[in-house]
């Protein structure tokens, strides 16, 4: 086997693929006694509606809560299958930005999986999908994960 992984980011958005995304994660980090790092991020409405974002403050935090909530999920399913390490994170921002320069962990990332797409269809036409942005902005290998994990 040629490389081995420390530190593995596996960026997730409920969608099929991310899911799919993170049971591959699961499997490297097992098999290479990695640190799984899980990242969601919650788009910040500011970058489309403007100041509307302060009458949404509500609604943001109630997705905060919630996606808090699924990582404890995710948690407990990667603990449980053997992986040692697992952190957790849900940021506010903008995702391809925050899963290509991800800086939150004490050691760099080695890793990226990702899914192929997510649930941001629109941007993907607009303006080239996460996964292309990660792919040509990061410093750490990324693995693109297809249908089937």
């Amino acid at each position: 086997m040629g490389e081995s992984y420390k530190n593995i980011l596996v960026a997730v958005d409920g969608s099929e693929q991310s899911e799919n995304a993170f049971q591959e994660a699961i499997k490297i980090a097992k098999r290479n006694g990695a640190a799984l790092h899980i990242l969601s991020v919650i788009e910040e409405m500011g970058n489309y509606f403007g100041e509307l974002t302060m009458s949404m403050g509500t609604l943001m935090e109630d997705l905060r809560s919630k996606e808090e909530e699924e990582m404890k999920k995710r948690e407990s399913k990667a603990l449980e299958q053997g992986v040692v390490k697992v952190f957790t994170y849900v940021m506010y921002g903008y995702p391809k930005t925050l899963i290509a320069d991800f800086t939150e962990s004490e050691e760099p990332i080695d890793l990226i999986v990702i899914g192929r797409t997510g649930l941001n269809g629109f941007e993907r036409l607009m303006v080239g999908s996460t996964t292309a942005y990660v792919v040509n902005h990061t410093k750490a290998n990324v693995l693109v994960v297809n249908n089937e994990a």
